[in-house]
């Protein structure tokens, strides 16, 4: 039996009850390990040992060179056990090979990357002296920035991108000087109990980092309502983020929230369809459509809709190969529970309910009798009001919808609750450029131009509050301070 443990103030534990839970390979639907289904105890366990390693442990005082070098002893760590972090993001994420860059290579690297920038980060920063007159006498002031760690952080990861998602947490934490309790989805919590293995090799000190997993609805609410406290960083679903934000609005704690999307990709009329083809289609079967900032509508002018919809249905057809994410010929894996496929099938029978043309797809793979799948689904002349255009699938489901004018396609693009990021294809840059400014998105990618580690990653409207990534994301985990004396 493959049975993990948690890990708490240094030391691996069982759940407070010994219970655990199975985690299943969404390609087989057979069991891959059982993990600890941690209760409330288990959580007040890590958040005190987190609270006591910030109030008393070395590491918010360590130096900022011992904490750089940790960081890359963990990049390291992770680089040397590739293999085994591969081997369980194909069983439990049903991660495809073609997703290996995002889902293992880059969350290494933006590790390396945020050791980097936190390395020249002004932690401490001496202001220019200005004249005001202090009851000391005279009237020069010095002022001395400092940006102190935000304190004990509550760490809470999605399931589709576990490693990249965490690392763009726990990375930054780290550098900035925060402990914290990391509580993984109940649906993928082995790559964050690896990560607990690897900062514990590293030799980071105990309670620093703890890892809590459980499948029971109050602990989550246990840690974020927790006074102990500082900040809590969330990424998932709206509904859970607005719970979270009327949880902590009670004690004022920070929060920071990566949440939904429904971004555009937008066709200029002079960009090549044969060109635009693998763009529109392929970003929403990758990884199965599971991901919040995939282009999941496209908008292309209404003369050249039927074109781009046949040629998008060929490609999908021809190109995209569903089955087994451990076959490094597969594009589209599974999704990674049978309630979100329920879910995602819903969603395609109201598309056709409301109208849409369902051009290809719409049901489950018949070559395959185990798994939870999905077949890539394309719908045509859609309306910017159905549900298929608004919600967020998190499937591979894309939709659609044809523009009259260039003011139609921005209306188009910004009629929609999220705004977490958006594309454009178009061989004028300025153009493109310019219309990018009117999308109401945290990003806007222009002809595939992509920057995963610098970039402020975050969105507008209910896409979620604050940023991740590069020093915008080191930010987040700090506090700025003030001390000031006269001269």
């Amino acid at each position: 039996m493959n049975t993990w443990q948690m890990y708490i103030d240094g030391k691996w534990v069982e759940a407070r009850d010994a219970k655990t839970y199975p985690v299943p390979n969404p390609a087989t639907e057979e069991e891959f390990a059982r993990v600890p289904d941690a209760t409330v105890v288990d959580v007040e366990r890590a958040v005190a040992a987190a609270r006591r390693a910030f109030d008393e442990g070395p590491w918010p005082r360590t130096p900022l060179p011992e904490r750089v070098a940790m960081l890359q002893r963990i990049a390291d760590i992770i680089e040397r056990r590739k293999d085994e972090f591969r081997d369980v993001l194909v069983a439990t994420a049903g991660a495809e090979f073609v997703t290996h860059a995002q889902q293992l290579e880059s969350p290494i690297q933006l590790i390396r990357n945020m050791a980097e920038i936190a390395s020249r980060h002004p932690f401490e920063e001496l202001l220019p002296m200005v004249e005001q007159p202090t009851p000391a006498g005279g009237n020069l002031v010095s002022t001395l920035l400092v940006r102190q760690p935000v304190g004990v952080c509550a760490l809470i990861p999605t399931w589709n991108f576990p490693l990249w998602v965490t690392a763009q947490k726990f990375a930054p934490a780290l550098a900035a000087g925060c402990t914290m309790v990391v509580k993984p989805s109940p649906w993928a919590p082995l790559i964050d109990l690896m990560i607990a293995q690897v900062v514990d090799e590293a030799g980071v000190p105990p309670g620093v980092v703890n890892v809590v997993c459980g499948q029971a609805p109050e602990i989550g609410p246990a840690l974020v309502e927790d006074p102990r406290i500082d900040k809590v960083s969330f990424t998932g679903s709206n509904a859970t983020g607005m719970r979270i934000m009327e949880s902590v609005a009670k004690n004022l704690t920070r929060v920071h929230l990566e949440l939904g999307g429904k971004s555009a990709l937008m066709v200029l009329d002079d960009y090549e369809l044969d060109a635009a083809v693998p763009s529109a289609a392929s970003p929403t079967f990758f990884h199965a459509g599971q991901g919040c900032a995939m282009t999941t509508r496209v908008l292309v002018h209404r003369s050249r809709h039927d074109e781009l919809v046949a040629k998008m249905a060929a490609f999908v057809e021809s190109a995209v190969k569903v089955g087994d994410p451990a076959d490094p010929s597969v594009l589209l894996g599974p999704v990674i529970r049978p309630e979100r496929r329920a879910a995602i099938e819903e969603y395609i029978a109201s598309g056709r309910e409301q109208g849409a043309d369902l051009v290809t797809g719409g049901g489950r793979p018949a070559q395959l009798d185990r798994g939870w799948f999905v077949e890539p689904t394309i719908f045509g002349n859609a309306r910017a009001d159905m549900r298929i255009a608004q919600e967020e699938i998190f499937g591979p489901v894309v939709t659609v919808i044809p523009f009259d004018d260039e003011e139609h396609a921005v209306r188009i693009a910004n009629d929609s609750d999220y705004g977490l990021f958006g594309s454009i294809l178009s061989h004028d840059k300025r153009r493109a450029i310019e219309l990018a400014k009117r999308i109401r998105t945290g990003g806007v990618s222009i002809n595939g131009a992509f920057n995963s580690f610098q970039k402020p990653s975050g969105g507008f409207k209910q896409s979620g509050i604050g940023r991740e990534n590069g020093r915008f994301g080191l930010e987040e985990y700090t506090e700025l301070q003030v001390v000031m004396w006269p001269n």
